[in-house]
């Protein structure tokens, strides 16, 4: 019997988890599994991840009350039954990666240490000092190296996806593939396709995302006809280390104000009294609108994190990272205010999947941040990204284990060679057109001005890189501009379409508008 074909793209820790769990459930001569990625695990948001993976394992806490800080801050638009499987699946998943040799920080009992971040009600974020993405793709990485079913393959730049049939009857059935080294696009052919290829970060001017982050797996896609959802609903960290053309922006984990840490006015006030109950650690759509207007406000280039009332050895010990980064700086944190802005943070929108990363087209399955589970909705609760990341692949893979079944060769076809324009348009210069405009207009803050200008600028853009695409002259430059184009024409247009204020996404023109409204029901009362 021939064996499965599973073509992963994407090489952080949802791609990872998902290959090496196919590989457990799946016998050596069952499944052939290949791993494409544009960029190593290195470079992916999985392994930047700071703070951690939110569990609910301390006898105080309960998968209850996780399940329902997430459904608060998502504000109404999370699928409640994905909420309760990923929170309900997620100590289990922490146990069995530490028998894989996870190593978590515990406390002098051996217990796990757990942090509190924004939006929980209980401290509940199981971590590695600040440097918990990449304890995680180690331990994945390991097994996935071990695996006699895996094959790891780059870099791949991943063009399109590849689909047969027509109507109910469509399904995935390869991707297409950019090999600049081999000078070839070649189709390459699966039974099922898995797109793990994390955000799309770098359609905004100033991210946390790495320069990977342009939502290749969302604009695949789109370009196939496959749903997505939430696109409008895109998170900014509230604290990213200011330090002026630094690309991707340094982010200030979120730990450091569970540790204490106090958010301050450019002159010194302390920012977020009063603004909400959790104040420092309010959601984190909350918190960066207010450090945005506060930037606005002041004139002032960024606020302040006063964390001087940490110790040294504390802060040392706790945020090894964090401390070496502001100190390149020339920040000393534990005796300087740290200077921080807000930063496009995480996609909480993208493909439409189902509990198990089913997308609307046969053979296609999408997990992590380039997917929307309905987990998220409106707004992330903090470190539930990294447990998305673990539970949905454990699922995705049954369901591949049950329902999959070899019906394509997995032989690659040469379509034919590919040709590097030595000329053409500037796309750098295109690219950060759209990423300010995204930024100024699609960003924390939006209205309907705003909106209309940048779907103007975008099917601008988008006829250049169209032109362009039809001579079939393409280099990496081309192909991540097309991406980000489509995953900003989907973010702005979903933006454009929202009837309401929730989660991330703001329109100051519904807040006026609702406003008026409750002024003119209040003097009719």
């Amino acid at each position: 019997m021939r064996r499965l074909n599973v073509i992963v793209v994407g090489s952080g820790v949802a791609g990872m988890a998902c290959a090496h769990r196919l590989s457990v459930l799946f016998g050596p001569d069952e499944v052939d599994i290949r791993i494409l990625s544009k960029e190593p695990p290195e470079a992916s948001n999985s392994f930047a991840a700071q703070g951690g993976v939110a569990v609910a394992v301390e006898p105080s806490d309960s998968w209850q009350r996780h399940r329902d800080d997430t459904l608060v801050v998502g504000a109404g638009r999370c699928d409640p039954g994905v909420v309760e499987m990923v929170v309900r699946e997620g100590p289990g998943c922490i146990r069995e990666l530490r028998a894989l040799g996870a190593i978590f920080d515990t406390d002098a009992h051996g217990q796990l240490d757990v942090a509190k971040e924004g939006g929980h009600s209980a401290a509940r974020v199981v971590h590695q000092g600040d440097r918990t993405g990449v304890e995680l793709v180690r331990v994945l990485r390991d097994g996935v190296a071990r695996s006699g079913s895996i094959r790891v393959e780059g870099p791949s730049q991943v063009l399109d996806l590849l689909v047969e049939g027509a109507g109910d009857r469509r399904r995935c059935c390869g991707v297409r593939v950019l090999d600049l080294e081999a000078g070839l696009v070649l189709d390459r052919y699966a039974d099922v396709v898995v797109l793990a290829t994390g955000g799309a970060g770098q359609v905004y001017a100033t991210t946390t995302n790495p320069v990977g982050a342009t939502g290749s797996g969302i604009a695949m896609a789109e370009r196939a006809g496959v749903p997505v959802r939430d696109m409008a609903f895109v998170q900014f960290h509230p604290t990213a280390l200011y330090d002026p053309g630094t690309d991707p922006a340094i982010l200030i984990t979120e730990a450091v104000r569970g540790a204490g840490a106090r958010l301050r006015s450019y002159d010194g006030r302390p920012l977020m009294d009063g603004v909400h109950p959790m104040t420092d650690l309010a959601p984190r759509n909350v918190v960066a609108r207010t450090v945005h207007k506060a930037i606005v406000a002041d004139g002032a280039p960024h606020v302040w994190l006063d964390a001087s009332m940490l110790s040294e050895e504390l802060f040392v010990r706790k945020f090894p990272s964090v401390h070496a980064h502001c100190l390149a700086t020339g920040v000393d944190p534990t005796r300087s205010w740290i200077p921080v802005i807000p930063a496009a943070h995480y996609l909480c929108g993208g493909v439409r999947t189902d509990r198990f990363g089913r997308t609307g087209l046969t053979g296609l399955y999408a997990l992590g941040e380039c997917a929307s589970s309905g987990l998220h909705g409106a707004d992330r609760l903090a470190s539930n990204s990294l447990l998305e990341a673990l539970v949905i692949p454990r699922k995705a893979a049954a369901n591949i284990l049950v329902t999959a079944w070899p019906h394509r060769s997995g032989v690659d076809e040469v379509v034919r060679r590919a040709v590097v324009p030595q000329e053409g348009l500037d796309m750098a210069l295109l690219t950060a057109r759209l990423r300010k405009a995204m930024t100024w207009n699609v960003g924390i803050l939006r209205d309907r001005k705003g909106l209309a200008v940048t779907e103007r600028l975008i099917e601008e853009i988008s006829g250049h890189v169209d032109r362009a695409w039809r001579k079939e002259e393409w280099s990496n430059d081309l192909v991540d501009l097309r991406d980000l184009v489509t995953v900003a024409r989907s973010i702005c247009g979903a933006a454009q379409a929202e009837t309401r204020n929730s989660g991330t996404h703001y329109n100051e023109d519904l807040a006026t508008l609702a406003a008026g409204r409750l002024a003119q029901d209040l003097m009719t009362r």
